[in-house]
């Protein structure tokens, strides 16, 4: 009879429907539905705050000690604390006045990324005449120039250099990153050597002119300087001291 027919059709696109409806619930998320997923509270991303400063993150790429994409890193974007994020552009504004900018190589770093770079440095090899020329692969834990654990986790740390606003630089450094456009320093990001140490000395008198400006800018705007480092600064008063995180980097 056509109403007993009506009603099992009915039942009939009803069972179908709700299969459809619990086959996309077991779906993975899409793309449209990680970009609205937030940060962990406390968290921004720079550009949000300051989008004149200048974003060169390495380990999102191949230019770096790995020469590949760390873990972790999903986007070339700069992460921090909203603490950090806020200091930073203050250092900026110190940068801007002289005609010149911020660069950062990295910022929040997951724990995942820090667990890969172990784990790599761990397989052990020879020095590499670019990032780490006269150190093995397998010492580098053990000389101090990467870490088991690193304040990059909490939030509030960040590698960086100067440049010339609106410009690009025709440094190449013998040791470290390749161009970024930045002053001379005496060496690029990561260069694993002790001429990246702060106070290493002999040094060119630009590059050691350019060390003290960014100490004096970093130190006005409430962070400090890792001595072995020369482009590595924490926030003094960092919000999470003991907390190390690792939510992914991505770009929104």
């Amino acid at each position: 009879m056509p109403g007993r027919a009506e009603r099992g059709a009915s039942r009939r696109l009803s069972r179908v429907a709700a299969a459809i409806f619990a086959t996309l619930a077991l779906l993975p998320a899409t793309s449209s539905h990680a970009a609205v997923t937030p940060l962990p509270a406390g968290f921004v991303r720079l550009a949000d705050v300051d989008p004149t400063i200048r974003q060169d993150i390495r380990y999102a790429g191949v230019e770096n000690f790995l020469h590949r994409k760390a873990d972790g890193y999903d986007a070339p974007v700069c992460i921090l604390t909203a603490q950090a994020a806020k200091a930073l552009a203050d250092a900026q504004k110190a940068m801007a006045a002289r005609g010149l900018t911020l660069v950062v190589f990295d910022c929040y770093r997951p724990a995942r990324a820090v667990a890969d770079m172990g784990r790599w440095t761990r397989e052990g090899g020879p020095p590499d005449p670019q990032w780490y020329p006269t150190v093995q692969r397998g010492d580098l834990i053990a000389r101090g120039y990467v870490g088991e654990l690193s304040s990059h986790s909490r939030g509030s740390t960040v590698d960086l250099a100067i440049a010339e606003a609106g410009k690009q630089s025709p440094v190449h450094p013998a040791c470290g990153a390749p161009d970024g456009g930045t002053l001379n320093f005496g060496t690029g990001f990561d260069c694993f050597d002790p001429m990246s140490e702060t106070a290493y000395r002999p040094l060119a008198t630009e590059a050691a002119a350019n060390r003290r400006m960014l100490l004096a800018a970093m130190r006005a705007a409430g962070f400090r300087n890792y001595a072995r480092e020369w482009w590595h600064f924490t926030l003094a008063k960092e919000p999470f001291p003991k907390q190390r995180f690792d939510f992914p980097v991505t770009a929104n």
